[in-house]
């Protein structure tokens, strides 16, 4: 019983402390019971205390946050300089296989002359022969890209010629490109 006091006595103590009044027939305590849900006791709420605010503190967080938001692509701060900055390349055969570099390139030039559709990657040796490829093509080694593209012929020809990524190139009629990452060529 006399657990059952002292338990009474401290809730009775809270009670005074944060104003609240007894209520006759309850055995000191404000609702008739001292425990949780689960049979913890109830810890009184803390009255709120406005801290003072870090103005470093939160310019730092709000630094970070710019800096993630900008490095993120999310945000731009400055007009870019491509004529198509959000031009896409879609394949319509393997991409997988294809070299980071050729990818690189064929983004360029879908950033300088709109969306670039990828026709043919990777062939093997009897699809190589039945399109006319050379012996020893380098889509054989799923390192060359045939892509249609809009624009002019010309100007995206030198384009081709005088990217680092681009080793041989070539213009087919019909709007239609071929590049590898062979040696510096076209034919």
């Amino acid at each position: 019983m006399e657990h059952r006091t002292q338990k009474h006595a401290g809730t009775d103590a809270l009670n005074s402390t944060f104003g609240v009044p007894d209520i006759p027939g309850s055995n000191g305590s404000a609702h008739g019971h001292h425990t949780g849900r689960f049979g913890r006791p109830v810890q009184p709420r803390k009255p709120f205390d406005p801290k003072p605010v870090n103005l470093q503190r939160m310019a730092l967080v709000l630094a970070i946050m710019l800096l993630a938001f900008a490095l993120a692509g999310c945000g731009t701060f400055r007009s870019s300089n491509v004529p198509f900055p959000n031009a896409k390349v879609t394949y319509s055969d393997t991409k997988w296989c294809v070299p980071r570099r050729l990818k690189n390139a064929l983004q360029d030039v879908a950033h300088h002359f709109g969306p670039v559709s990828v026709t043919s990657t990777k062939r093997w040796w009897l699809e190589n022969r039945r399109k006319g490829g050379a012996r020893k093509s380098w889509h054989r080694k799923c390192k060359a890209a045939d892509f249609g593209v809009r624009g002019n012929p010309d100007s995206l020809v030198r384009y081709l010629k005088s990217h680092p990524g681009v080793g041989g190139y070539k213009y087919y009629p019909g709007g239609h490109y071929h590049i590898d990452v062979g040696p510096r060529r076209t034919w």
